[in-house]
């Protein structure tokens, strides 16, 4: 095994897609998901990785710059042009240094 020096922690974090569907009315879907987040990173103005506040504004930092089906799963019907999705939210749940 591999020893690592990186300042890793564990982002949990969930993703609410908001959308629009002809029969059913307006919904939401909410897809929780989780990722190993370090400094290794390319983020434009990161803080320093030493505590929860500083990781949680890198992370947010980050996914601003990523399209939505990079950080998670779309829902099943994400492409289905009967269906509307207008935005995305994105919400962290929990930091945790590994």
């Amino acid at each position: 095994m591999q020893n690592s020096n990186k300042n890793d922690w564990n982002v949990r974090f969930e993703v609410t897609f908001y959308g629009n569907d002809p029969k059913k009315g307006s919904f939401r879907e909410i897809k929780e998901d989780n990722i190993i987040f370090n400094d290794e990173f390319e983020i434009e103005n990161k803080l320093p990785f030493d505590n929860p506040a500083n990781v949680e504004i890198n992370f947010l930092l980050w996914v601003e710059t990523l399209s939505i089906e990079k950080l998670t799963k779309l829902p099943h019907d994400y492409y289905d042009p009967k269906i509307n999705y207008d935005q995305e939210a994105i919400e962290v749940l929990e930091i945790k240094k590994l």
